[in-house]
């Protein structure tokens, strides 16, 4: 598979955590904000967080051309975009709604991982 790029964010540790591991942290935090925070707050802190994590994964992409996130940055936004469909109520998936659509992009972004493997971590 080659050395990770020294540009590639996803492979040092600090670099990865401000990218991906802080956003993850305040979206699951939001599970105990109910009744502390007003909740269309905390759909857009939500939906802010796949942003913060679609815009790592597009600079990402720019910078050392990582496979897997070419995909997961769209994922990433479009995960954004159906919270905020979902969470303000455009669009109905159910009480679980919201739920759906966490799990589901974060599936959907780590199942580009797999990518990797078969056609090289990096875009030629």
């Amino acid at each position: 598979m080659g050395e990770p790029s020294p540009k590639d964010l996803a492979a040092r540790p600090l670099p990865f955590f401000i990218s991906w591991g802080m956003p993850l942290l305040i979206l699951f935090s939001m599970n105990f904000a109910e009744g502390i925070i007003p909740f269309a707050a905390i759909i857009l802190i939500m939906s802010g967080s796949f942003i913060w994590m679609g815009l790592a994964c597009w600079l990402n992409a720019k910078r050392c051309r990582r496979r897997h996130c070419y995909y997961s940055r769209i994922i990433f936004l479009a995960g954004a975009l159906a919270i905020i469909l979902v969470g303000f109520e455009i669009v109905s998936l159910g009480p679980d709604g919201l739920i759906i659509v966490v799990y589901t992009t974060l599936l959907l972004a780590l199942l580009t991982y797999l990518t990797e493997p078969v056609f090289g971590k990096y875009v030629k």
